[in-house]
């Protein structure tokens, strides 16, 4: 079904229009936009047109395209104005933004702003009266006033569909048009691939930028290609670690995963299966007394993730696949997953009945390995128990994940 916003066949075009829309039926919503835009408060009656001159006739799109117009302009009627500008596909015009002003000028407008939005900042210096606002930053906004506003959250909405749909019909190949806020998977909103997988871009692209990874991970080296699998209980992506060749195929080193899926988000180190041996022989030569010491010291700073984020747990997993053609799905030989804490004491926290041998039986596992088998090690966050989910500070806990691998990674190969 077509969105009521989609009037118009230029992206920035239908994303304007679905803020004039909201704007126009929300006029307290319009009064704020406007305060947060110029930093004063607003006159007191105002006007917002689109696509036309205040006072004259809406155009069709060929026309107002031929007459260079602002996409919207907020008036009120008198010598005040506010213009808006929009872009998404095209970049933004100094001489398209003067003219702009130049026109509301010309028409009397003595107190005349323009605000610019684009998905990127612009590189050029921009006059004085123009105040840029990316997307992104236009649908945090909205998301603050998601709360007492219904229209924003139609807008939210409107900008979530059109993240998901333009790239693949040739926009938004570059950036974002929405800020990661958080995973709300429930029965009212059920898990669906579109969304999980506009999510996890988002959230790769924070993660990339967290201070606290900036030691353990390359931020510039390249994910996946391409998020395919929509048939697909989840959708995942991985960062790698610092100093090891970006060049060499992930499968190769171990990694960083992050998997968004119907029931939880699952974050994790993964030494995978066809790991270079040098990776699975520094875990080996530990010997299994070592291996529980060092897997002791990732149990014990996950427990500030778990105090963080209530309602998750840390878990470790190992799996043997095996793929009847290169391009088929996996078939599942065998697969542990556990309860990292049944492994060790914790005494009067003890959340799980102790059972050590499941941690034995994974060193077991990868010192006879004679199958595709990865094994491993992180915390899962279920949309049911943990509220955190729901909000961008999940991003902090994932980051806190990863870092408390780092004891397994400090006795493998570091180059």
């Amino acid at each position: 079904m077509r969105n009521i916003f989609d009037q118009y066949t230029q992206p920035e075009n239908r994303l304007t229009h679905a803020l004039v829309s909201v704007f126009g039926e929300d006029s307290a919503l319009l009064r704020k936009f406007v305060k947060w835009i110029t930093g004063d408060p607003p006159p007191k009656r105002l006007k917002i047109v689109e696509q036309q001159l205040p006072g004259e006739y809406e155009l069709s799109e060929p026309e107002y395209e031929e007459r260079g117009l602002p996409d919207a302009w907020i008036h009120d009627d008198d010598e005040w104005s506010l213009l808006v500008e929009s872009k998404v596909a095209a970049p933004l015009s100094l001489d398209q933004l003067k003219r702009h002003y130049r026109t509301a000028k010309r028409r009397g407008f003595q107190n005349v702003t323009l605000l610019a939005i684009d998905v990127t900042a612009p590189k050029m210096k921009l006059p004085g009266y123009v105040v840029f606002r990316s997307w992104r930053e236009i649908y945090s906004w909205l998301s603050l006033q998601s709360k007492s506003s219904e229209w924003a959250v139609r807008a939210l909405k409107y900008l979530e569909v059109a993240e998901r749909k333009w790239p693949a019909d040739g926009y938004l190949r570059e950036g974002t048009l929405t800020k990661f806020s958080g995973i709300r998977f429930d029965e009212n909103d059920p898990y669906s691939y579109g969304e999980a997988k506009r999510l996890i871009r988002l959230m790769m692209e924070e993660l990339r930028r967290h201070s606290e990874l900036k030691p353990l991970i390359n931020a510039r080296a390249a994910g996946r290609g391409a998020i395919t699998g929509k048939s697909r209980p989840s959708v995942w992506n991985y960062l790698r670690l610092k100093r090891l060749d970006s060049e060499v195929p992930h499968t190769k080193h171990p990694h960083l995963s992050l998997a968004i899926g119907k029931e939880m988000v699952r974050v994790f180190l993964i030494v995978p299966s066809y790991v270079e041996p040098r990776f699975r022989r520094s875990i080996i030569d530990l010997e299994e007394d070592g291996f529980f010491e060092v897997v002791g010291e990732v149990n014990k700073n996950m427990r500030k993730v778990l105090r963080s984020a209530k309602g998750s747990s840390p878990y470790v997993s190992v799996s043997q696949r095996h793929f009847p053609t290169r391009s088929s799905e996996a078939i599942v030989d065998g697969v542990m997953n556990f309860d990292l804490r049944t492994a060790y004491s914790a005494g009067k926290d003890q959340k799980v009945k102790l059972q050590p041998q499941w941690l034995s039986a994974v060193y077991s596992l990868i010192a006879n390995k004679k199958s595709n088998m990865d094994f491993g090690v992180g915390i899962s966050f279920p949309y049911e128990t943990c509220q955190k989910v729901q909000s961008p500070a999940i991003l902090d806990s994932i980051a806190a994940t990863w870092v408390a691998c780092k004891p397994l990674l400090d006795v493998m190969p570091k180059k």
